[in-house]
């Protein structure tokens, strides 16, 4: 399990900024040398530091008694941090994602892990394309237990349609009330299988449910329609 600071890493944070933000979150308000002796950096690099931590809105500053001191912003700030950064994502996803919209060729790509199936839904809303889904049984649910709500709350928002054809399980009858402006048929459970298949506007996906999931993205027209 990655640590806290690792953690920290991971949302965008440079190594020294999620190491002196966490430590001013476990000691509180510190001075300048005291974060340099605690953290072992120096102190030039402290102040940087900190000024660009300032800059997230992730640390403040204050003099008391005319020295120079720092305090981390609550640990919820990371949410509006990370707010901000995808907001500027989506300024500039119209650009990026032209030159890989208008290629004409077949594309296709493999990813290991839960990342691709995010990379999907995540893709579904971008597009606000609808969408259809072929077997399996909203295995879905189990891998991204809290991310397939916010998706299915964006979805509804957005007004995007899907269709399931799924097998005639408890699991899936169980799960398909919770999926907003869908509709469901479901088929004889007897053949199962670990791949379900996943297609909206040009794109081919096929999800297969192991262990560890791998996503196979195929951007192709003439395949999505077939």
């Amino acid at each position: 399990m990655p640590s806290e600071t690792e953690v920290l890493e991971e949302l965008g944070l440079a190594a020294n900024e999620a190491k002196l933000y966490h430590l001013l979150l476990k000691v509180g308000r510190m001075k300048a040398n005291e974060l340099s002796v605690k953290s072992g950096l120096q102190r030039r690099t402290v102040y940087d530091t900190c000024q660009q931590l300032e800059k997230k809105g992730l640390v403040g500053k204050a003099e008391v008694a005319g020295v120079l001191t720092f305090s981390p912003s609550p640990p919820s700030s990371l949410l509006s941090f990370l707010d901000e950064k995808r907001d500027s994502v989506e300024k500039i996803l119209p650009e990026l994602s032209k030159p890989f919209e208008a290629e004409e060729k077949a594309g296709a790509s493999v990813l290991y892990g839960t990342s691709g199936m995010k990379m999907v839904l995540e893709d579904i809303l971008r597009l606000r394309a609808d969408y259809c889904v072929y077997y399996g049984q909203l295995q879905i649910f189990d891998y991204l237990p809290k991310f397939i709500h916010i998706f299915h709350e964006k979805k509804k928002r957005l007004g995007i349609k899907s269709r399931y054809l799924l097998l005639d399980v408890p699991t899936a009858r169980k799960r398909a009330p919770m999926i907003p402006l869908a509709e469901f048929k479901f088929i004889d459970p007897s053949t199962l299988s670990a791949g379900v298949w996943w297609t909206y506007a040009d794109r081919l996906i096929l999800f297969v449910l192991q262990k560890e999931p791998i996503t196979i993205f195929i951007k192709n027209a003439d395949l999505a329609k077939t």
